[in-house]
């Protein structure tokens, strides 16, 4: 089968869910450093963001922490992640009918796309280093049929669930 190159831009487009920041307690979004994923905080009521506006997370996105993008912090949200509240600084984006979100999710993986996002996000050093998002945009990968991306994604599924059984035995011998 043929694997075109495209650019990111091409199988993604900005989505936004807005909404008014809730006073009465969320649950907020985080996105970990070098490709672990998502995880999630509870702010109580009193410590919301002093921000009027807050973004709901929608399943099958390519979310970026725009701040910490250049650690590699990005995800493709899950079920898991739906309704979920982040700020402004994790823009989210739908993916095309062209691409896998599980396929992809081992895209962003690759240590070529988290040295797109550093060379994408300029400044000093921490927080001063902000993503520029059109920049990212810019990175090309190589992409097969949807049909070939969801094989490839089911086994290296597959193959990190092995990985991860095997770990844990490991860990019950020691």
């Amino acid at each position: 089968m043929t694997w075109e190159q495209r650019k990111l831009g091409d199988i993604v487009n900005e989505y936004s869910d807005p909404m008014q920041t809730p006073h009465d307690g969320y649950v907020r979004l985080g996105i970990r450093s070098h490709g672990k994923g998502t995880f999630y905080n509870y702010v109580k009521p009193g410590q919301e963001l002093g921000t009027a506006q807050m973004h709901k997370v929608a399943t099958d996105k390519l979310i970026v922490n725009i701040t910490f993008a250049w650690e590699h912090a990005v995800a493709i949200t899950d079920e898991n992640d739906a309704e979920k509240l982040v700020s402004h600084r994790f823009p989210q984006f739908s993916l095309s009918e062209k691409i896998c979100p599980k396929f992809l999710h081992y895209l962003i993986l690759d240590g070529r796309f988290r040295h797109h996002l550093w060379l994408s996000s300029p400044g000093g050093a921490g927080r001063n280093r902000v993503l520029k998002i059109p920049e990212m945009l810019e990175y090309k990968m190589q992409i097969p049929s949807v049909d070939e991306q969801r094989q490839i994604a089911y086994t290296l599924c597959r193959l990190d669930n092995l990985i991860t059984l095997h770990q844990r035995k490991l860990l019950n011998l020691v």
